[in-house]
């Protein structure tokens, strides 16, 4: 006869579908499924601030990487396994998001074996396959940071952890059995090895304590997931020592002797984690309270990334947050967790198991939350989605135990979950893969740096904003400066900046972000360096600019053979006088209106020209000459765009044609401003014009262009009062600086006399006083900052007035 225990403990029986013997093959398809989608378009996507700090971080000693951290939120282990994988693959993004795929692909094969574990092969294969193809994992194993390690480290404590927490008696003989280990002990042991158990429960002890202190050597709220397990653990113990007591059951001084054994292994996971905790003691900020986060939005934010993995606009997903959440919820629900089943006095059935999965996913975001609310701490982390990802694992666990319930309703209810939950990542993946596309943020500037840069050099960033990504990209050993971000610049901080620029180096590179548009208006520093050193070189790439001011004259067409690395090396005779080498091109897709910048490379015999598409492109004479091209891409182009050398073709992009504009309709208040000499203002929308300080004024712009625009302009709103702000040091009290429709539609992609719409919600300042507000409009190029001049005068309008009441 089946007791009921064993229907508990494998309650997934009613649900293997009858191909339980092809369990393995589908694990090791789930598994290769998931380092193909984790390998997928890898590397198409720009390094960001985080990665190029990895990167930049993992290059430098050991020492110095365990101080800089000492000081910082992550513990060194991340950087330092980085430092000795680069030595192997390189520093590039693939190379670097690469060993986060590893880690990845290792945690789904680890939960597996913890799934099969607790109820039976396909609860493992169910919650593997649901963390193979879950976009949260997903992103961040394509991402060069410490996540995808502390995940498997804390799951792998997880795993050792559960043979500690089980019954010690049947551990002992299953290792004994499956081992051939005797129970008699070895004469002569360190005292150490006397007091601990023998065989398995050594090993997992021992396991368990190593693989919890890597945990918090990776990632800090590590800790928050032990933490979990250990409350799981007492929970266990208390009610096993409970129902042994009751029944006066002889497994109470084994109960004692486990307790002893789990409390051995977090004792030496202390010791483990201990000196880097009183370095980083010694060493670390005073950490203020992060800014405040409603509590309401938090729970909606946790119950949708965790599934979905979506961090915007959640609200749109609402209906398939509560459909998976329903299915997760169904082992805390159904409150078979809290029923007693003894087996040996231990009330160990998969029901408890749960209960640990229950506890990793509730406690830890509620402890990040009351963390973050810290007025002053060693640590008091921000409220960010991605520190929820060490719970994705479990979460996807509870998905897999939820789905196994509805197994014993309905088999087919069951099966449609399933597919319901395949569905819904399939759906959220297909926006995320979507938007991995590399953009050429900074790596033609670089390059340009890269090629002509000679030592003694210097590079000054305005400002530093983005400084690890710059570096990321920038392969000169040169040393390098920064305008601090947001500081805002003066004479006596730009005399400085020139100064330390300028005191051992006789050529300095300055690029120039958007930032310094805000902290720098009237160019001070770019004046003061022209004082000292003649402009040798300027351009545009996008919104930032490159600046070159040198003591002598620089070539800036032949390339040193040292520093000759292109991109795709090419070798073609295009003519007589004209031989191709290689060329640069940073992206491989892009959108219609685009830029493309080409980098081509050419031996050339005589002064020459080169055809590049419809470009006829001047070569000057030398053995390595580099000419960039930049080519714009029709605002109505789609499907493949191909870039040629006279009949050759060197590559070809991938152009996706805009989101669709919606016909603008009747606009409310008609206008008619010319900006620059193709730019239109036709007219605007404006609800309401009756305002309270603090609320957000919604407008909506309608511009129409005469022609093709070459440039990417960014609009700005802003709200003009009376009276001066003494924040901002100016009359504005709101203003929103973006490219049209929140950068989906730059102008570059505007068709000519097409009506482009385009919304924004304008913040008032909540100290506004009350009175009269104009609502000026206008457009400038990022790049420069340079306003487009007004037909009717000035380089911006006055689009509407509002009142703003206090």
């Amino acid at each position: 006869m089946i007791t009921d225990d064993r229907r508990q403990t494998n309650y997934v029986s009613r649900f293997t579908f009858h191909i339980t013997r092809h369990s393995s093959l589908v694990t090791y398809a789930t598994v290769l499924g998931a380092f193909f989608l984790r390998a997928y378009r890898l590397a198409d996507k720009n390094v960001w601030w985080d990665e190029g700090w990895s990167v930049w971080l993992s290059q430098k000693d050991l020492a110095w990487i365990a101080w800089r951290t000492a000081s910082d939120e992550h513990p060194p282990l991340h950087y330092w396994m980085l430092h000795f994988w680069n030595m192997l693959a390189g520093t590039d993004a693939f190379a670097g998001r690469f060993l986060s795929l590893a880690f990845g692909v290792l945690t789904v094969a680890l939960l597996y074996r913890i799934g099969k574990r607790i109820g039976g092969a396909w609860i493992g294969v169910l919650a593997a396959a649901f963390l193979a193809t879950a976009r949260f994992d997903i992103w961040w194993s394509q991402d060069i940071k410490n996540y995808t390690p502390s995940i498997f480290f804390a799951f792998a404590a997880v795993w050792f952890a559960l043979d500690l927490i089980s019954d010690f008696r049947h551990l002992h003989l299953r290792a004994a059995q499956v081992f051939q280990i005797s129970d008699s002990p070895v004469r002569r042991s360190p005292w150490l090895w006397r007091i601990l158990p023998q065989s398995a429960i050594r090993l997992s002890l021992f396991g368990y304590a190593v693989f919890a202190a890597l945990a918090m050597w990776t990632h800090y709220l590590a800790a928050l997931v032990l933490l979990a397990v250990n409350l799981y653990a007492l929970i266990v113990f208390a009610r096993a020592f409970y129902t042994s007591h009751i029944t006066h059951h002889a497994s109470e001084v084994r109960l004692i002797g486990s307790l002893g054994n789990w409390f051995i292994a977090n004792a030496l996971a202390a010791a483990l984690f201990a000196p880097w905790m009183y370095v980083y003691l010694q060493n670390a900020a005073a950490w203020s309270a992060a800014p405040a986060f409603d509590f309401s939005l938090f729970l909606k934010l946790v119950a949708t990334v965790l599934p979905l993995g979506v961090t915007t606009n959640i609200d749109n997903y609402a209906a398939l947050t509560i459909a998976l959440t329903i299915i997760a919820a169904l082992p805390v629900v159904s409150g078979q967790w809290l029923v007693v089943r003894k087996q040996d006095g231990y009330p160990l059935s998969t029901n408890h198991y749960s209960l640990l999965f229950i506890l990793i996913v509730v406690l830890p975001p509620i402890l990040i939350y009351i963390l973050s609310l810290t007025p002053v701490s060693f640590f008091a982390p921000k409220i960010q989605p991605r520190y929820l990802l060490i719970l994705s694992p479990a979460y996807v666990m509870l998905l897999a135990l939820g789905v196994a319930l509805l197994a014993r309703l309905s088999r087919y209810v069951a099966v449609f979950a399933v597919l319901f939950v395949f569905a819904a990542s399939a759906f959220v993946l297909n926006d995320y893969y979507a938007t991995r596309r590399l953009t050429d943020d900074y790596a033609t500037l670089a390059n340009t740096i890269n090629d002509f840069a000679r030592q003694g050099d210097v590079v000054l960033l305005d400002t530093d904003q983005e400084w690890p990504t710059f570096l990321y990209y920038l392969r000169a050993p040169l040393d390098w400066l920064g305008v601090p971000n947001g500081a805002p610049m003066n004479t006596a901080n730009a005399d400085t900046l020139a100064q330390r620029a300028l005191t051992q180096h006789d050529a300095v590179w300055l690029v120039v972000i958007p930032d310094a548009l805000a902290t720098d208006p009237q160019h001070l520093l770019e004046a003061r360096l022209a004082r000292e050193l003649p402009q040798r070189f300027e351009k545009t790439f996008g919104d930032k600019r490159l600046v070159l001011y040198a003591a002598a004259p620089r070539d800036l067409t032949n390339v040193a053979d040292a520093d000759f690395v292109p991109q795709n090396l090419r070798a073609a005779q295009v003519n007589a006088d004209l031989q191709l080498l290689g060329f640069d091109l940073p992206i491989h897709e892009a959108q219609a209106g685009d830029t493309a910048r080409v980098v081509t490379y050419w031996n050339a015999r005589n002064a020459s020209a080169a055809q590049i598409n419809s470009q006829t492109v001047p070569v000057p004479a030398g053995t390595r000459v580099r000419v960039e091209t930049d080519l714009v891409i029709p605002p109505d182009a789609s499907g493949d765009f191909s870039i040629q050398v006279g009949a050759m073709e060197l590559a070809r992009l991938r152009v996706e044609p805009r989101a669709g504009i919606a016909p603008a309709g009747a606009i409310t208040h008609p206008t008619d401003y010319r900006f620059g000499d193709s730019i239109h203002l036709v007219g605007y929308d404006l609800p309401q014009t009756q305002f309270r300080a603090g609320d957000a004024v919604p407008i909506t712009l309608y511009w129409r262009a005469d022609r093709p625009i070459a440039t990417s302009y960014t609009a700005f709103v802003h709200l003009v009062g009376a009276q001066f702000n003494p924040k901002q040091n100016n009359p504005l009290w709101g203003q929103i600086d973006s490219v049209p429709r929140d950068g989906a539609y730059p102008t570059t992609a505007w068709l000519p006399n097409e009506i482009v719409s385009d919304t924004y919600r304008v913040p008032i300042d909540a100290n506004a006083p009350a009175g009269t507000y104009q609502i000026e409009v206008g457009l400038y190029d990022p790049a420069t900052g340079a306003r487009l001049p007004v037909d009717r005068g000035g380089n911006s309008v006055i689009a509407a007035k509002i009142e703003v009441a206090r």
